[in-house]
């Protein structure tokens, strides 16, 4: 990568504050395990123009060495989403939380933990990493038995699950080039285990979102999170991508991921 491209991945990889400095309404967008706020950008973009106050964090130990990452799990990127929410909060009375991905994830923890509250009006999970395909499990079945190669990474050789070619080449360089620690992708994994029996706790109105032709989590997840939801029935959408891989934020179907995301936030939010 020469120095223009290196200098544009930084960018595109940054954290960002977006729309007005004080408004009525903010939303906080989360991305997901290895990736970077890029994911989620072009969605603060269209949030931003209709109005609202978004950030959107750089979750702990992304963006950066496989080894930073490998110091990281679940609880470290959630009290990153934590102080995230705290800041938009200084900048908008209500809010809403959208996450794509481990963000989806970590969307629903901090619904289920701030329920009783009632200070998350609106949420959108897409991609939801409630389950990762079988052979990551039959593959932490052998780090279990043997704890040692939890301290090995995987190379990151087929870049992001997009279908947009141009995308899927930012989103990639955005990433960074750090590896994949098999350390942070078990507490990925932990964490999606602790969470599922409790996604009845959630009540937030909500948006659930999945592509059918996802290779990164498969598209069998989408059903199972939408039926354990607690949230109303009458505050719960689905929407369904027929032609978008994981990211589907960043993939061909976008535009139709923001207007939803952006009707249903809006919606709750303006209450």
């Amino acid at each position: 990568m020469n120095r223009a491209s290196e200098v544009a991945a930084a960018e595109d990889a940054a954290p960002f504050s977006l729309g007005p400095a004080t408004a009525q309404a903010g939303a906080l967008l989360v991305h997901g395990f290895t990736g970077s706020p890029f994911e989620m950008r072009l969605l603060g973009e269209h949030l931003a123009a209709r109005g609202l106050a978004v950030e959107g964090p750089l979750l702990p130990g992304h963006r950066s060495t496989t080894a930073a990452l490998a110091a990281t799990g679940w609880r470290d990127w959630l009290a990153g989403v934590e102080r995230a929410f705290e800041k938009l909060q200084s900048r908008a009375p209500r809010v809403a939380v959208c996450g794509l991905s481990l963000g989806g994830l970590l969307t629903l923890e901090l619904a289920r933990r701030r329920a009783s509250t009632g200070e998350i009006r609106a949420i959108a999970v897409l991609s939801t990493a409630l389950r990762l395909p079988r052979a990551a499990y039959v593959a932490e079945s052998v780090l279990v038995r043997l704890p040692f190669l939890m301290r090995a990474a995987l190379p990151k050789l087929a870049g992001s699950d997009i279908a947009d070619p141009e995308m899927k080449r930012r989103n990639t360089r955005a990433q960074g080039r750090a590896g994949m620690p098999l350390s942070s992708l078990h507490s990925l994994m932990d964490f999606g285990r602790e969470l599922a029996p409790r996604l009845g706790e959630i009540r937030a109105p909500a948006l659930v979102a999945h592509a059918r032709r996802d290779h990164t989590i498969p598209f069998a997840c989408m059903q199972p999170l939408v039926d354990g939801l607690g949230t109303p029935r009458a505050e719960l959408r689905t929407l369904v991508l027929e032609r978008s891989f994981h990211v589907i934020t960043l993939d061909v179907e976008r535009e139709m991921v923001f207007n939803a995301v952006a009707d249903h936030l809006l919606a709750h939010l303006n209450r």
